[in-house]
């Protein structure tokens, strides 16, 4: 059969796959007969790879510069040895000059490639041809060189490249069937942080971090409720919805959620109570087509939402439901599960139609799609450090891979029930140990309006940037 691969892919040698185009010449073979690694020996020398003063052997491998023309055979091929290597270097290169089986060649060092003329030596600026391959975070180019920072509640590894965050172990929250479990990114530890009647169904849910309250989706009551996960007190914050996705504005001090049967983005206030009287407002309705997985970025005042109808898009708007329009709307098919990477200012959707992951930057450039095979049957999905996490009905389970590469996929929790909601409360939003000060402090200087005394409404707010 003919394979037809994506824009963003290329067909294996032996037709049997595809693979993303980030994969050819990585060091991994990622197609079953090798072909993404074959024909890479030219790469030595070339931008964007980090051995930039190597020497191409003849077999595919690479050799420092310094041992060729030697006397010792270390190409195993012998390529590196004989020919023109007596012929002493007599051209004015900037940087270096070794000998070569072709001849005296300019060779650059770490930092720089050869300039046209074959002489001199540019710098490389690694930050932008290597992209997040540099840095996870922040990224500063210098001249033959380059350093990686990284954004506040964030500590550089001693790698120099990677940025972890500080301060208590992130935990993942995931919904299974009536439970919802907290468990440990790096320590691996599981427990049930809360758990409602068996016949009910936890089903999307987020995190309030000033509260340190869970608020999920009741599909058997039709209503939003809650949980406070310090002293166990419990509630209910509207009646008569339903939705397949909420978010919570810990900033804003609101809830929002979506319809799809009805078209609409909807709000209530974190702190309502249920009397027997909707107390909630529409912001966003009309032209919706059928609005599905939701993020806001209360900092900025923002929200961002899938639509799974007849077009599939991606949306954007400020929290006030004004300002809104299409961020993306090419190459979807059913993205079911949104999650923000603010230290990146990127947006990841999982595709359930396409079996594919992709991230787009926050103004809807740099599309980056990657096909998936453990991608089936996304319901939500959340960012932490280098890691994409999702949960999986069909199979039952919660995995992550590598938010980048897509790579390095690994089961982390699989239970006797289908996983829904997940959430990992982290950055753009203050950790649990942070202070009610810093919170103040994030307050007065972001563009949420809400943030500051309800931004002086006597009921709901919603924040216009």
């Amino acid at each position: 059969l003919h394979l037809s691969c994506s824009r963003t892919h290329v067909p294996c040698h032996d037709g049997t796959g595809c693979v993303a185009q980030e994969y050819l010449c990585d060091g991994e073979k990622d197609c079953a007969d090798g072909s993404d690694e074959d024909g890479c020996t030219q790469l030595c020398n070339t931008p964007g790879r980090i051995l930039l003063h190597e020497y191409p052997c003849g077999l595919g491998s690479c050799l420092n510069a310094s041992l060729v023309c030697n006397g010792q055979q270390d190409c195993t091929d012998g390529s590196d040895e004989g020919g023109n290597c007596s012929v002493p270097c007599q051209r004015s290169c900037s940087h270096l000059c070794y000998p070569s089986p072709q001849g005296p060649r300019c060779w650059c060092g770490p930092g720089y490639r050869l300039a046209e003329d074959g002489l001199s030596c540019v710098d490389i600026d690694e930050c932008t041809e290597w992209g997040k391959g540099a840095c996870s975070q922040t990224c500063l180019n210098a001249p033959g060189s380059y350093s990686c920072g990284c954004l506040p509640g964030y500590l550089l590894e001693p790698n120099g490249h990677v940025c972890k965050l500080t301060g208590p172990e992130p935990k993942l929250l995931v919904a299974v069937q009536s439970e919802v479990l907290s468990y440990g990114l790096r320590s691996g530890h599981e427990e049930v942080v809360l758990a409602t009647d068996k016949d009910r169904v936890v089903f999307s849910l987020d995190y309030d971090l000033v509260e340190r309250k869970v608020f999920w989706m009741d599909l058997a009551t039709e209503s939003i409720r809650w949980q406070d996960l310090s002293l166990g007190k419990k509630g209910t914050l509207v009646k008569g919805v339903r939705s397949d996705c909420i978010a919570v504005d810990w900033l804003g001090r609101n809830l929002y959620w979506t319809d799809g049967v009805a078209g609409q983005v909807l709000a209530t206030r974190l702190g309502a109570a249920w009397q027997g009287i909707p107390e909630y407002t529409v912001v966003l309705d009309g032209d919706l087509d059928q609005p599905h997985s939701l993020v806001l970025q209360p900092l900025a005042g923002l929200m961002y939402w899938s639509e799974v109808g007849s077009h599939s898009r991606l949306m954007e708007a400020s929290m006030d439901g004004s300002w809104w329009h299409v961020l993306l709307a090419e190459g979807l098919g059913w993205p079911t599960a949104l999650a923000l990477d603010l230290p990146t200012k990127r947006i990841f959707w999982l595709d359930e139609k396409l079996g594919s992951v992709g991230s787009a930057h926050l103004d809807g450039s740099s599309v980056k799609v990657l096909k998936l095979r453990w991608v089936r049957s996304p319901f939500a999905a959340a960012v932490c450090e280098g890691q994409l996490y999702w949960s999986e009905r069909k199979t039952w389970s919660v995995q992550q891979v590598d938010k980048a590469s897509g790579k390095n996929r690994t089961v982390l929790l699989k239970r006797h029930g289908q996983p829904h909601g997940l959430q990992v409360p982290s950055w753009g939003a203050p950790n649990p140990a942070v202070p009610a000060l810093l919170i103040s402090h994030l307050a007065q200087h972001c563009t949420n309006g809400c943030a500051k005394s309800n931004g002086g409404c006597a009921q709901l707010c919603l924040p216009n940037p």
